[in-house]
């Protein structure tokens, strides 16, 4: 029998390399989600650096099992020394961090990290650079290390140093927890704290000659294996608690967001590391090239991989949400089936697509209400079709006229159907016909129900003046005309759903935040409502940027409907009056505030006391083009830049003072903030 290939040396070899690997991509892993979702907190762009630093020296480590010559075990051994130098200051400053979000002061304390990270600095200079804190390499395969130089015991002083006064910042961040569940977190990472620094000082140089050789290969790989999986776990440990600082949503989203990364990189990765590792074995026992048994096996492990992955979701979701699973389902069940605007828009264009086939016609529309306006929603039909219909000026009449078309018939048959299915209805009108298409209004409940509402109107393009159809496609327009109502009314009740999330959403940011700074003891003194909470986005560098995009698009667009502005206090209030359009509320804060500046007296285009209110009101309201306002003010367009920005930023001052006070006692609607003028620019495609 042929004897076992491997020795026990080159197994904990092998060992040793996956560990040290799982390690740095553990480190990177991290590193990365760090920096995507908690950059803005201190704390967590600490971590980042020290995450870093230990991801270049296990680098270097695993480098150094492949090194062929001398040379290039110094140059890694050389580079391994920048994260091992760099060490003290990295967890100096972050346990620093860790302790200020307690509100402790920790002026004091900067100053050592100050000192630290220079004379961290420096050393990572010698060491790259000089022999004073190491010199030459030992280089005996499968162990190299430099030799210690002269400021070794020195630095290896420091370094211990800097490691006890880190591990007091936080304990001392531990003893300041006021909550069972902060005091928890801070506990884990004071268990963890330490890994770090323990597996990355380079003991071997301590240890001098008495390590080289292979007699003392097998010891130090197998107390390597040891340390280095201590590591790992606690960096994850680490990783876990620094996840909470800084972020705003609920701590069930934080967990279930970091168990998906893990399970879904690094686990797969260290899979994929661990199959390459075993491919020589794999080469032998197979006998086939190494190409396609390295495609075999990565394919293999990456799609098994996310395939236990998919089948585990339901237990992972146990694991994590526990008592709140019920209130998930329907959380989820609420994101696949609500729809949005271009949801609808296919649902329309695929119902009007087969109207138009239906009835042999070329084109058709459909188009809801939305207060007292009508958008078009969708339209099927040849180039110039959307053109040709909205140049109709009097659809708003159409509706009104096929309203008093009602099919009593048609309404007792629906009613019937109401009372059976317990369902809403849409009620069936007689098309007229205008503009070259039969119009049907389309209209929730009826007399049965109790209510009644207009939700839009549907046109296809007419035959001839008289609407006449065989019974198969009454029967089928009967089913077209109910689902498209009911699409509308669905959207129309979902928009109140998102009507609900604007308004409360920035309520939820504010208990989040304030989820950040109720656990610890209270705050500096200099530190204001704003910084703590930042309740409103009047304390945001970017809110008179926001103040220009949304006065840019006044009358609609992107910059207005989608504006931060929204979650200003007194657009939330705002919003009963402005029939629950958050859009339609922001423009009449933003009308007011533009009034606000008006000066008393009849309007005047010549004193400068005028001069910001007509940019304003010219500009935004009016929307006429800036050589027309330059020439009426008699002013040059560079002028007329520069004071656009003073007024601006005039507008955003009243902003906020409007944000600061009560409501109830400023706001009425601006005399021209709502009635809009024949030049201003079009919120989007309004049937008139």
């Amino acid at each position: 029998m042929e004897p076992f290939p491997f020795s026990l040396q080159d197994l904990l070899n092998f060992a040793n390399v996956l560990v040290s690997s799982t390690v740095v991509i553990l480190a990177f892993s991290l590193l990365a989600y760090t920096l995507t979702y908690n950059f803005r907190n201190p704390v967590a762009r600490r971590f980042a650096f020290l995450l870093g630093l230990v991801m270049i020296v296990y680098a270097a480590d695993v480098a150094l099992t492949r090194v062929i010559s001398l040379g290039s075990a110094g140059r890694w051994l050389r580079f391994q020394w920048l994260g091992i130098a760099l060490l003290p200051y990295a967890y100096h400053t972050f346990s620093n961090a860790v302790l200020r979000t307690t509100n402790y002061r920790t002026q004091r304390r900067r100053w050592i990290s100050l000192i630290s990270g220079l004379i961290s600095g420096a050393s990572a200079f010698f060491a790259l650079f000089t022999n004073l804190l190491v010199s030459q390499v030992n280089y005996e395969p499968p162990i190299s290390f430099l030799e210690a130089g002269p400021l070794f015991w020195p630095f290896a002083i420091f370094f211990a140093l800097v490691a006890l006064l880190s591990l007091e910042n936080i304990r001392l961040a531990r003893s300041r927890c006021l909550t069972p569940e902060s005091r928890q977190r801070l506990t884990y990472l004071l268990l963890g704290f330490m890994a770090p620094g323990i597996g990355t000082f380079p003991y071997l140089i301590a240890l001098g000659r008495h390590t080289a050789g292979a007699d003392f290969a097998t010891p130090i790989f197998g107390l390597s294996i040891i340390g280095n999986g201590f590591v790992a776990t606690m960096l994850v440990v680490i990783a876990y608690t620094v996840a909470y600082f800084g972020v705003l949503t609920p701590d069930r989203v934080v967990r279930y967001r970091l168990l998906r990364f893990f399970t879904r990189g690094p686990i797969v990765a260290i899979l994929v590391i661990l199959a390459v590792q075993t491919l020589p074995t794999v080469e032998r026992i197979l006998g086939l090239p190494r190409d396609i048994v390295l495609f075999s096996v990565i394919t293999g492990v990456i799609i098994t991989s996310q395939l236990i992955l998919s089948v585990t979701k339901s237990l992972v979701d146990r694991a994590i949400y526990r008592e709140d699973r019920e209130e998930i389902v329907w959380l989820r069940e609420l994101d696949r089936r609500l729809l949005t605007t271009s949801d609808l828009r296919q649902f329309l264009e695929n119902h009007l697509t087969s109207l138009c086939e239906l009835l042999r016609v070329p084109a058709g529309f459909a188009a809801a209400t939305v207060g007292p306006e009508l958008i078009l929603e969708a339209v099927v039909g040849p180039a110039g079709t959307r053109e040709s219909i909205l140049e109709v000026h009097d659809w708003s009449d159409t509706l009104n006229s096929a309203l008093r078309s009602r099919m009593p018939n048609g309404v007792a048959r629906k009613a019937a159907t109401l009372r059976e299915t317990n369902a809403p209805t849409i009620q069936h009108f007689h098309p007229i016909y205008h503009a070259g298409y039969w119009v049907w209004p389309l209209v929730e409940g009826g007399e049965e129900s109790g209510r009644e509402a207009v939700l839009g109107i549907l046109g296809v393009q007419a035959r001839g003046q008289a609407a006449i159809f065989t019974s198969d496609e009454q029967d089928t327009l009967d089913q077209m005309i109910d689902r498209i109502g009911l699409a509308l009314m669905d959207r129309k009740l979902q928009k109140q759903v998102f009507v609900a999330l604007r308004r409360i959403i920035p309520g939820i940011d504010r208990i989040q935040q304030i989820r950040g700074v109720v656990p610890y003891a209270a705050a500096e003194p200099d530190a204001t409502p704003e910084e703590l909470l930042e309740p409103s986005p009047v304390y945001n560098p970017e809110f008179e940027s926001w103040v220009k995009d949304a006065l840019t698009h006044y009358w609609g667009g992107p910059k207005l409907s989608h504006s931060p502005l929204v979650q200003l206090r007194v657009v939330n209030q705002a919003i009963e009056e402005a029939d629950d359009n958050p859009t339609k509320a922001l423009r009449l804060v933003l009308g007011r505030a533009i009034e606000n500046l008006r000066p008393e007296g009849k309007q005047d285009l010549s004193t400068p006391e005028w001069l910001l209110y007509n940019i304003l009101e010219m500009r935004f309201i009016q929307g006429r083009k800036v050589r027309e306002i330059a020439e009426r003010l008699a002013m040059s367009e560079s002028d007329l830049y520069r004071k656009q920005r003073v007024a601006i930023g005039q507008v955003a001052r009243v902003l906020t003072e409007m944000e600061q006070i009560d409501w109830e006692a400023l706001i009425s609607p601006p005399s021209n903030g709502e009635a809009k003028p024949e030049n201003a620019v079009s919120s989007g495609e309004r049937l008139h």
